[in-house]
């Protein structure tokens, strides 16, 4: 790995853990959710930019894992345990679910994912004696790692950051094993790769379960953040949502979905503070992103930075260059 690579990514993490010390109240408790949504955005990211499997289900995992959280909660008072039962949940529940819808592609793909999020969506709505129904659950459980409950919004953006670089660069490792570019070359060519003697249908199978446990565990941390559940959070609006934020902050990178996600929910906190019209301005500027900003926020990002590197590069070309009247111009004589 580069120098500057290393220090991008120590830059990166420095960053996120001093975020803190220039954050109000308010702003530590919004960001801890942008982080939360960032990595339930960055396991759809994974699906949709390495393994090509664009889903509309995709919430039914963050929902899972949310309602794991808060329905056996009552009866048991571990975290870790509640953590570790969300992600097993929700793997399982990805993993049976993949072994039907993997086989489908595109916009076959992409409807049964829909189908089968609005399933688990009406279940959580009809039973009202379990899920609460419409009115939603209250999260009773508090958030203890074994050192003490955590309940300052401190405590718990610094749970949230650890918990999204953890996710980050897991998912890095992933996709640089044999496995990810496995994943990626389905993704580019599935037929070559099917030549090549891959199983294809597995890869997929692991890529998206591995995404589904992702979900699950995003929600788990949800339900601990907002302290409420309901049936929206299963619902197909949410996973358009973070279809939209994966788009908007670039497609087939690892980043970008999380850069969305923060650019959707700071948007949306900051435009519906203003107005009930917020739907309206936030779909607007979508469409002129999508359209005048191919590949993201990240891509308009990476060319204004290659921008500004041809430009330094241009200014030490000048800087070498021999003055007017200097010894070359004698050799030239």
């Amino acid at each position: 790995m580069k120098k500057e690579t290393v220090a991008l990514h120590v830059a990166f993490v420095a960053a996120t853990m001093l975020l803190p010390l220039i954050l109000t109240s308010y702003g530590l408790k919004l960001t801890s959710e942008v982080l939360i949504i960032a990595m339930f955005v960055m396991s759809l990211g994974l699906i949709i930019g390495f393994a090509g499997l664009v889903s509309l289900g995709h919430a039914a995992f963050f929902g899972i894992g949310a309602y794991t959280v808060a329905l056996i909660g009552e009866h048991v008072d571990n975290t870790w345990l509640l953590l570790i039962a969300a992600v097993v949940t929700a793997g399982i529940v990805a993993f049976l679910s993949g072994l039907m819808f993997i086989r489908s592609s595109g916009a076959y793909f992409l409807m049964v994912t829909l189908a089968f999020g609005q399933m688990l969506y009406a279940i959580a709505y009809k039973m009202e004696s379990v899920t609460g129904g419409a009115d939603g659950k209250a999260v009773s459980e508090s958030f203890n790692l074994g050192f003490g409950a955590i309940e300052s919004r401190l405590a718990f953006y610094y749970v949230a950051a650890a918990a999204f670089l953890a996710c980050y660069y897991l998912l890095r490792v992933f996709l640089s094993s044999p496995l990810g570019k496995g994943v990626r070359g389905i993704k580019e060519n599935e037929s070559r790769m099917t030549a090549l003697g891959y199983n294809t249908h597995l890869y997929k199978l692991t890529v998206y379960s591995l995404s589904g446990m992702m979900a699950g565990f995003a929600g788990a941390l949800y339900a601990y953040f907002n302290q409420y559940i309901s049936p929206d959070l299963l619902h197909w609006m949410f996973s358009g949502q973070a279809l939209i934020m994966v788009i908007v902050g670039g497609v087939g990178t690892l980043l970008g979905p999380a850069i969305g996600a923060g650019f959707f929910v700071i948007l949306q906190n900051y435009i519906s503070s203003y107005t009930e019209r917020w739907p309206i301005i936030m779909g607007l500027l979508f469409v002129c992103l999508v359209l005048y900003g191919r590949g993201g926020v990240i891509h308009l990002a990476s060319l204004v930075w290659s921008h500004l590197q041809s430009k330094r590069r241009t200014g030490r070309e000048k800087s070498v260059l021999p003055k007017e009247g200097s010894g070359f111009e004698s050799l030239k004589g």
